[in-house]
């Protein structure tokens, strides 16, 4: 009889792209399990390849789920699309930022029993774990290499994978391409002559990425043997932390890190932030091998050595506050963003490629502010027809768009595309100016766009303008094409990335030519100030007068839209100003859509 009933049982089922830096450990594992028994119905999750019953904790344990994973949750039964959208919801809290600004707040005014030490926040959070001590150096094993070219190939195809996840590992793809390798030696050579003209430069951070570079391909060359991570949840204790050491880190179970020294602004500090795992930089001289838990409070740059019972309690009670905020944020992400006095502030997504505009989609977002296009183009040329195909697949998500034409230039280099050796490339050819220098690239750019807009309102942004002239330019050349093509610009706008000072002094200028501005705040911050935003030791205060001044200005002058896309649209501490000064449309990024909306609310 049973078999009978299930010809006429339907199944639910969702793809989930899972974003937990931690993986799905055994803490995740049993709440799922939990959840599912509170349903009659059969749920299933698969993932590559395996399938297993989700109301046994052993078989989703087994899975080994991690960071980046697709699963597909299955359900069939009387209760199967409540028991869906619990578990959905539960596993999309492991995108959503863990805390709020009241939490952050919160935890930055606790205060310890046990001994403590204090260092430098590096990425904002609470862990509880037993310390290890990671000597990443100690990793190989003389036997079992490869060749230097195969291990330089693999190398690449390995950052390359990386790259999917972070922009960071593009430019380190560039790097590695860019170094003489015809021999081993002369690789070394090569490396050792770069770092040696950044120290004691404005570039000195980018040494840490030819380190990690050198170190990826030494360890393919001597061969790497797997260490053995705690199984318990642990706080990683190093001298050095470089990019690579991270994405391979976050399959383990660790909690928090704390290095010796790590500048805020380095790229391994940028990716334990993207990952949202608590870091602080400490001086680890006096830290000793022990057999008992501590505390990482890097909301405080604290590291409690000796907590007592009083303050483990404190500690996973905020942890425990993190998790339940989050649940309860995230519960609200397709709620619009409207402040205490009834503004209604429109948060958009910046997106990378197809796979992230599914999870903007996902997240709550309500259209995508800033769509990079720069992942069709690394490693070689995109055809038109593939151009075409990529771009409708995410317009076809959202009613609104905005797309950024390439953006390359600066530390950002493509294999096939040959640009001007230059001494200062940050001030060179990039953005807009591949108009001038590849002309016949950024129209096929541009046509494929244009094929491929769909019902919705699509905006068209071109980066690092400096002149009326430039943008009137490339826009003439979009009006060309369509025009050429027969191609309909009905519902089509045109409009500026905010981020060279000169558009400051011609806003009114502007005004009478673009539909729409978008303050770029990482390249306007750099360009104001005049320093890289990777500077190994000088700083830009994020929060300096002088940049909310600056978004003030084109805010009161501007007679057309203006929106924001920068990393200060995706941070709380700067909602409140962006709203005072009148910004009523922040591009974030999709993990922070249902974070931001909820620090709006409180407005």
């Amino acid at each position: 009889m049973k078999s009978i009933f299930k010809l006429f049982t339907k199944t639910h089922h969702i793809v989930i792209r899972l974003n937990a830096p931690h993986g799905v450990h055994l803490r995740p594992s049993a709440i799922m399990a939990g959840i599912a028994k509170k349903y009659s119905c059969q749920i299933m999750l698969s993932a590559g390849g395996k399938q297993v019953d989700v109301k046994n904790m052993n078989a989703v344990l087994a899975l080994g789920l991690q960071n980046g994973d697709h699963v597909t949750l299955k359900a069939s039964g009387k209760d199967s699309p409540e028991a869906i959208k619990a578990l959905q919801d539960f596993l999309l809290t492991l995108c959503a930022e863990e805390a709020n600004l009241e939490l952050t707040q919160d935890l930055q005014k606790t205060n310890y029993e046990g001994s403590a030490l204090q260092g430098v926040s590096v990425s904002t959070g609470i862990a509880v774990g037993m310390p290890y001590f990671y000597e990443a150096r100690n990793s190989h094993n003389e036997e079992s290499g490869i060749s230097f070219e195969k291990a330089y190939k693999l190398a690449t195809e390995e950052l390359e994978s990386l790259a999917k996840d972070n922009d960071i590992f593009i430019a380190q793809k560039a790097i590695l391409e860019s170094l003489p390798h015809a021999s081993h030696q002369e690789f070394i050579t090569s490396i050792d002559e770069a770092i040696t003209s950044l120290k004691d430069t404005a570039n000195q951070a980018k040494i840490a990425d030819y380190q990690d570079i050198q170190r990826r391909v030494a360890k393919l060359t001597k061969g790497a043997k797997s260490l053995a991570f705690p199984k318990t949840p642990f706080l990683l204790i190093a001298d050095e932390l470089l990019p690579s050491d991270i994405p391979t880190l976050i399959k383990e179970n660790i909690q928090g890190v704390i290095v010796r020294e790590l500048p805020p602004r380095a790229h391994a500090a940028l990716l334990l932030r993207s990952y949202k795992i608590p870091a602080i930089s400490l001086d680890i001289d006096s830290l000793k091998p022990v057999d008992s838990v501590m505390i990482l409070d890097a909301s405080q740059g604290l590291l409690v050595t000796v907590p007592t019972k009083s303050d483990l309690d404190s500690a996973n009670n905020a942890i425990s506050a993190e998790l339940s905020n989050s649940t309860s944020v995230n519960e609200k992400r397709f709620e619009p963003a409207i402040t205490k006095s009834g503004k209604h502030i429109k948060v958009l997504a910046n997106i990378t490629d197809v796979d992230s505009a599914m999870e903007a989609k996902e997240a709550g977002c309500e259209g995508v502010g800033l769509l990079r296009t720069e992942f069709l183009f690394r490693e070689t040329k995109p055809t038109f027809d593939k151009q075409v195909e990529a771009y409708k697949s995410i317009f076809s998500l959202f009613d609104e768009v905005t797309v950024r034409t390439l953006d390359v230039g600066g530390d950002k280099n493509l294999p096939y595309l040959t640009l001007p050796r230059e001494t200062n490339p940050f001030l060179g050819v990039r953005g807009i100016r591949l108009f001038e220098t590849h002309l016949e690239l950024m129209e096929e750019q541009l046509l494929a766009i244009l094929k491929a807009k769909q019902n919705g309102e699509l905006k068209i942004m071109f980066p690092m303008v400096a002149t009326v002239e430039e943008f009137n330019y490339a826009k003439g050349v979009a009006h060309a094409l369509a025009s050429k093509h027969s191609v309909s610009l009905d519902g089509v706008l045109f409009g500026i990335m905010v981020e060279v000072p000169s558009v400051l002094f011609l806003i009114e200028e502007f005004n009478k030519v673009v539909d729409f501005y978008s303050i770029g705040t990482n390249d306007l911050t750099q360009y104001l100030f005049a320093i890289d935003r990777t500077h190994a030791t000088l700083s830009i205060d994020p929060h300096s007068s002088v940049l909310y001044d600056a978004i003030r200005y084109i805010q009161d002058r501007a007679t057309k839209p203006v929106s924001t896309c920068g990393e200060i649209a995706s941070n709380c501490d700067a909602i409140e100003k962006l709203v005072q000064i009148g910004i009523d449309t922040l591009g974030v990024t999709p993990a922070m859509i249902p974070t931001i909306k909820a620090r709006i609310r409180d407005v």
